[in-house]
């Protein structure tokens, strides 16, 4: 049987969390972190302007609670809060977020609603942590989630599939590739 390809257009935009230095490359980056940026760099670069781009970017107030469990990490202001090298030089929204759910609390949800968007294209890092809980604020805020599972990693990789698992479970979002993705929207 013929695979059904739905289309993206008018509607949709692609986040991309928490792509940021001290994730990639800095205090919790490792190697799966790095090729997950640089897949995700190809995957924009071949996108192009199709459709609006969001990047999230973990960004905390010296002394954050959240350093009690994590400890300090993307520190507003310093290197490790901005977005990873690699995908710097793309052309997009940039909203800093203290949470988990990158629609706590920030611009997220005004942003795509100004814009017309009830469908996102999610992909980053952490695939169980702060992507699984954009996918709940997705879902709670009643918008269609797409998770590019192949430009998603987790700082420990048998938690990827974990989160995967619980976004398709628990909030209905189509798990799909890089590929897939690009099918529907160019």
């Amino acid at each position: 049987m013929a695979k059904v390809v739905r289309k993206a257009g008018a509607g949709s935009a692609i986040v991309v969390v928490d792509l940021v230095n001290d994730f990639v490359t800095g205090v919790f980056g490792n190697g799966r972190a790095v090729r997950t940026a640089e897949r995700t760099a190809e995957f924009l670069q071949k996108v192009g302007n199709t459709l609006p781009l969001i990047f999230t970017m973990d960004t905390h107030l010296e002394n954050d609670p959240e350093f009690a469990v994590w400890g300090r990490h993307c520190v507003a202001g310093t290197e490790g809060s901005m977005l990873a090298k690699v995908l710097s030089s793309f052309e997009g929204h940039r909203i800093t977020k203290r949470h988990f759910d990158s629609f706590y609390d920030s611009d997220l949800d005004g942003v795509l609603r100004a814009n017309g968007i009830s469908r996102i294209f999610l992909s980053g890092i952490s695939t169980d942590i702060c992507v699984l809980h954009t996918a709940a604020g997705a879902f709670f805020r009643n918008y269609g989630i797409s998770v590019i599972s192949d430009l998603c990693s987790s700082i420990a990789e048998e938690n990827h599939n974990i989160g995967l698992e619980n976004m398709r479970k628990n909030y209905g979002a189509r798990i799909i590739t890089a590929e897939d993705a690009l099918s529907e929207i160019l």
